[in-house]
């Protein structure tokens, strides 16, 4: 890396999605310095989900189908599991463990039924570019963003370009969660920076996230799977939009030089019947009354 890219403020898409939330917040975080890291067993559960399937996926497109059915993906997600767990020291009780491992085995024997892979990746049709495919591009103000895409296919046929994100969650993407802004944009930037990086037009890349459920609702008629696709609308003027944010959060909170803008207002943006407010530290130690300020 060379000495100009090591002076570059670097940033990433969270915190971006931070300050679009509540820019108070966001303000504490990075211009304060009173962030507190917040892992939790579903963040360990998800490290353990994404190395287990990239994993599978490797092996599948890199040697056959016959390589990757011999990985016990189950196993690589126990184990990468209970590192992340014992790592972080995050407190659970034994019962809560069990249930997330159940968990996992559920989405994990779902994701690599054979009717599964062929819907969703089939060898013959698509090749493997990259797995947690690093992207570090030049925004504003002597800033850089840093990403990392989970997946990248391209179409043999076609040379289109798939970007998949793995999401896991409790029981799937509501209609509300597809619209949240700070959950589908981050594709729709993730599709503009690999086009820049690769030189590749944007007509030519898909994006889409994958879910994983971790459970499935009780006492339905219906059949249920433990996969979602969501594929957020990408067209040019979404990704002008997401651009058109960022550059905005930039611009807003770091000086032409690459420095924090601490001249710069940071109100609180409580949320809609203070959503915003409902898992913030701040709110909840006292930092923050959670009461909006006003935006002139």
């Amino acid at each position: 890396m060379s000495k100009e890219i090591k002076k570059k403020k670097t940033v990433s898409f969270s915190q971006f999605t931070n300050w679009w939330t509540c820019p108070h917040k966001w303000y504490r975080d990075y211009i304060l310095h009173e962030k507190e890291f917040e892992d939790s067993i579903h963040m360990s559960f998800g490290t353990g989900i994404h190395e287990a399937i990239q994993l599978y996926l490797k092996t599948l497109y890199e040697l056959g189908e016959a390589d990757a059915e011999k990985v016990d993906i189950i196993e690589v997600f126990k184990a990468a599991f209970k590192r992340e767990v014992e790592k972080k020291k995050i407190p659970h009780t034994q019962q809560e463990f069990d249930d997330f491992v159940e968990d996992g085995k559920n989405i994990l024997a779902e994701f690599k039924y054979p009717a599964n892979r062929l819907q969703y990746f089939p060898r013959e049709k698509w090749e493997l570019l990259a797995i947690e495919d690093e992207i570090k591009e030049d925004i504003l103000n002597n800033v850089m963003i840093d990403a990392k895409l989970d997946l990248v296919l391209r179409e043999r046929k076609s040379g289109d370009i798939r970007i998949i994100d793995f999401k896991t969650s409790g029981q799937g993407w509501t209609n509300y969660t597809k619209e949240d802004f700070t959950k589908t944009s981050q594709l729709v930037l993730y599709k503009a920076l690999y086009s820049k990086k690769y030189n590749v037009p944007l007509s030519k890349i898909n994006v889409e996230f994958f879910i994983l459920k971790r459970k499935l609702y009780e006492n339905t008629h219906y059949v249920q799977s433990r996969l979602q696709i969501f594929k957020p609308s990408s067209y040019q003027k979404d990704v002008s939009e997401v651009i058109q944010e960022f550059s905005k959060f930039v611009t807003t909170c770091f000086t032409p030089e690459g420095v924090h803008n601490t001249e710069q207002k940071y109100p609180k943006i409580p949320g809609k019947n203070k959503k915003n407010c409902k898992y913030c530290n701040y709110k909840k130690n006292g930092k923050c009354d959670g009461i909006a300020d006003s935006v002139e």
